[in-house]
């Protein structure tokens, strides 16, 4: 009966993995992030929860300060199926619309979309990662395709011609001392011809225009190839592509290290705490 439990709410799973969502993200350009968990034991993921959630909007260029009238918003419990734990995780958009024909504003989920799994205390964190990025992915997919107008927003790049098209310099030293003139920290793309995921990291996350034009604020980029080893020997502690560096130009201290693609929320957060700096 139990394993019939936990078929059942895999079953659940599948069929919301693989629903498609009716709701339009067409303008949505704005809101507040917000995490919703119940009991201590999901609650002590809300900051990780809210970090990621900060990532997923600095990628698609939504504004998520001072936007009370518009939340989206992670609500994230439990659920039982005769003995059998799970936990459910639903990603919510409410805004404040105003009805046609008239000036009054109601409230509406004007986006929901929802992940089940079963609940198992060892598992729990990597779940919970696995889960909520999933439902950011799948957001921000659909707030791609809503939204055409992002591509306007973002540089057509190749690998070969990577460093010209987006303005980043191709020689640590020549990039050291541009960063020690301008008084700015050396962000280093280590990279290969031939890694799939530096291609992504390319095309999904650096040649964003929003995202290039905060990483020149208070960086110099530079690009370079593993392969070639014209780097000095603290760039090579790490064999991962890609890679991204954050140095102090003045000393050439490794401050920041992201590594993999799978970091890019890290990184996107980082950049994000550059504002105002």
């Amino acid at each position: 009966m139990k394993v019939l439990k936990i078929m059942l709410l895999l079953l659940m799973t599948t069929f919301m993995l693989n629903a498609q969502s009716f709701y339009v993200l067409t303008g949505v350009d704005s809101y507040d992030p917000i995490v919703i968990a119940e009991g201590k034991v999901l609650e002590v993921f809300n900051d990780d929860i809210k970090l990621l959630m900060n990532a997923n909007a600095l990628e698609l260029d939504i504004n998520t300060t001072g936007n009370p009238s518009r939340v989206l918003a992670f609500m994230v419990s439990k659920f039982s199926v005769g003995d059998t734990l799970g936990v459910r995780v639903s990603l919510e958009l409410g805004e404040y619309v105003k009805r046609q024909g008239n000036k009054e504003e109601i409230f509406v989920l004007s986006y929901v979309n929802k992940r089940s799994f079963a609940y198992v205390k060892e598992d729990l964190e990597d779940e919970l990662a696995d889960t909520i990025e999933e439902l950011l992915e799948a957001f921000a997919t659909q707030y791609r395709d809503d939204n055409k107008k992002l591509s306007n927003n973002k540089k057509i790049v190749t690998h070969e011609t990577f460093h010209k098209d987006m303005a980043y310099e191709n020689d640590y030293y020549i990039a050291l001392k541009k960063a020690k003139i301008e008084n700015k920290k050396l962000m280093v793309f280590m990279t290969t011809a031939y890694c799939p995921w530096c291609r992504k990291l390319e095309n999904r996350i650096l040649s964003q225009g929003h995202i290039d034009k905060k990483i020149k604020s208070t960086h110099i980029p530079v690009m370079l190839n593993y392969d070639k080893k014209n780097f000095p020997e603290n760039l090579a502690r790490s064999s991962v592509v890609p890679t991204l560096y954050i140095l102090d130009a003045q000393t050439q201290k490794i401050e920041k290290t992201f590594v993999g693609y799978a970091s890019r929320n890290m990184f996107l957060n980082y950049l994000k705490r550059q504002d105002g700096k």
